[in-house]
């Protein structure tokens, strides 16, 4: 027996040392060798029981915990609509409630707060008024011989008048061209129907010919007027503030506690909400001619849980959409609101729950309780997410955070824009500083030309500063200059003493000193702005005009005014057309060149 061991062992070490030990696989494939069925290799069955009660105990699914998920909410409220509208900021006004109106229907408060009427609207708009009574006159059926006196009546009583110059005012000239003995100027049609109280001009009632051909003339031109003065809103009041270069106002609500008034100081275009306002209860805007009681609300509501991307499956064999990696957000140590989003969103990310609260455009409501159910049938009232105090913590309230008041419950929904389409600027001014001039330059980069079309002012050639005499530098080595010259469009601001403010305090403000231009010949002429951005009142007499803006208003990085029209949609369907203004950040400061008492080489003039 030894001796067949002994051989057997010799053969198979001689076996394997032809053979290789070493086991290898391609892939591996979850087949059932047996009865070749796939399912028990795609289920990834477990033998160890223990391995799932650790990763139990990984995601902390043994703690537990004496709270469960609601499965039903009661809400107490109240809403109630904006009824009254203040241009400008009502304190320290003497009669803020005189000065309110009633808020219009259907219009956003971008459109009542911004608003304005030019001085002449640019001649693509009027052209437009023009094409479209044009349309509605042929829409009459007319003869055609009728119908071209008719429109040569048009075009000869209400004509593109002035003339352009193609340097000053390229765009304008050019369309004045085309228009020129083509269509009528809308806006000359309007504003002479308006003095004559709509009657025709005899060069039209002539055209017109017959008395019934008269009457639907005339009727075209009433319809057509009633459309042309409700293409571009009315303003309602003021809201600009020239001092701070941005829009005041505020709008109220009545509530079961009374009146609440919402505040906006500091709005520099663009889109209003809930946080561009300031909650209060003073001072009072006035009642409205039809008062709205606020609507009281009681719902029954089935929460929902919180869905957003990047959101972690709660599914332990499901994986998130890689979109949003949350996990690839970098922050620092002081970072804190970055590192509370990433624990919100990755840790407690499934315990918040949603609950629909309807609310109309220009709403504006109070949550007096909301009581929610959970899965264990505990019935719990939940109040609002803040910490009174200073330092304090709040969200969505539109008061101080100490504030305990019942103004802290209040929410606006305020009847803004969703989107709005913009055009080109019509007036485009930069304000940025000069260290070196120890100035503020206001340059006005686009303005209206003569024919209301937009105009670079930086195009136009500007006139030189110095006078230069025959003959004064034949034999001279250096020309002394008194100042150097600036371009026509950088209009100065200096720095004068904040008016009732004792001067040991040094509180300063800027105010626009104009340029004086030393010609030619020896004549003298003062440069004014050009635009309507760098006066106080479009209406004033520019050159009386002293614009004071405040020093905090013109930072290091400068800021840029723009105004341009808009367009958008209003809520029951209808468009509407205004002219807004903007104010957004700079690009640092500039340098005029500005200089005083310098020698200069006669070929360096």
């Amino acid at each position: 027996m030894a001796l067949y061991d002994l051989a057997h062992l010799v053969s198979l070490e001689t076996e394997l040392r032809i053979r290789p030990t070493v086991v290898s696989y391609s892939r591996l494939e979850p087949v059932n060798l047996s009865s070749g069925d796939l399912t028990p290799g795609l289920e990834v069955r477990l033998a160890d029981p223990l391995w799932m009660i650790g990763r139990q105990w990984q995601f902390e699914e043994l703690r537990g915990e004496d709270g469960g998920s609601p499965v039903v909410a009661e809400v107490n409220a109240e809403r109630g609509p904006v009824t009254r509208f203040h241009p400008g900021s009502p304190l320290g006004t003497p009669d803020s409630a005189g000065e309110s109106v009633d808020v219009p229907p259907a219009t956003p408060v971008e459109v009542a707060v911004e608003a304005e009427t030019p001085d002449v609207h640019p001649e693509r708009v009027r052209s437009q008024l023009g094409l479209h009574l044009l349309r509605l006159t042929r829409a009459l059926g007319l003869p055609t011989t009728i119908l071209a006196k008719v429109e040569a009546a048009y075009v000869a009583e209400w004509p593109f008048a002035g003339d352009l110059d193609a340097e000053v005012d390229p765009v304008g000239a050019s369309r004045r061209r085309v228009l020129t003995g083509r269509v009528p100027d809308g806006a000359a049609a309007v504003a002479a129907l308006r003095a004559s109280g709509g009657d025709l001009p005899s060069s039209v009632s002539t055209a017109a010919g017959t008395a019934a051909r008269r009457t639907a003339v005339k009727e075209v031109l009433a319809t057509w007027r009633t459309w042309a003065e409700q293409l571009v809103a009315v303003p309602t009041g003021s809201s600009w503030d020239p001092h701070r270069l941005e829009y005041s106002f505020a709008v109220q609500a009545t509530l079961s506690t009374g009146d609440v008034v919402l505040r906006s100081d500091e709005y520099v275009g663009g889109t209003v909400d809930w946080y561009s306002f300031d909650a209060a209860a003073s001072p009072a805007l006035g009642a409205p001619a039809q008062p709205v009681p606020p609507e009281v609300v009681r719902q029954t509501l089935v929460p929902t849980p919180v869905k957003y991307p990047g959101m972690p499956n709660d599914r332990l064999w499901a994986f998130e959409d890689s979109n949003v990696y949350l996990g690839g957000l970098k922050a620092g140590s002081t970072d804190l609101a970055r590192l509370a989003l990433v624990e919100f969103s990755l840790v407690f990310g499934n315990d918040w729950f949603l609950l629909p609260f309807q609310m109309e455009y220009g709403d504006v409501a109070r949550v007096h309780s909301l009581r929610v159910v959970d899965t264990f049938g505990a019935s719990i009232d939940v109040g609002p997410s803040r910490e009174v105090g200073r330092p304090g913590w709040t969200v969505f309230q539109n008061t101080p955070v100490d504030d305990g008041s019942a103004l802290a419950d209040v929410f606006v929904l305020p009847a803004t824009l969703r989107h709005a389409l913009e055009g080109p600027p019509l007036e485009e001014v930069a304000l940025f500083r000069d260290e070196m001039a120890n100035l503020v330059w206001g340059v006005e980069r686009v303005v209206q030309g003569p024919s209301g079309e937009p105009v670079k002012r930086g195009l136009v050639e500007s006139r030189s500063l110095r006078q230069q005499l025959p003959g004064d530098l034949d034999d001279a080595a250096i020309v002394y200059r008194l100042m150097t010259p600036v371009p026509d469009h950088w209009i100065p601001f200096v720095s004068v003493p904040l008016a009732g403010v004792p001067l040991n305090r040094f509180a300063t403000e800027l105010e626009r000193r104009p340029m004086v231009r030393f010609l030619p010949g020896g004549t003298v002429e003062v440069v004014h702005p050009h635009g309507v951005l760098l006066r106080t009142s479009p209406e004033g007499d520019v050159a009386a005009d002293r614009l004071r803006i405040a020093e905090q208003e013109v930072p290091r990085d400068g800021v840029v005014l723009t105004r341009r029209y808009q367009l958008a949609r209003t809520t029951d369907g209808g468009t509407v057309l205004w002219i807004g203004r903007r104010k957004e950040a700079g690009q640092g400061e500039g340098s005029s060149g500005l200089k005083f008492d310098t020698a200069l080489p006669p070929d360096g003039l």
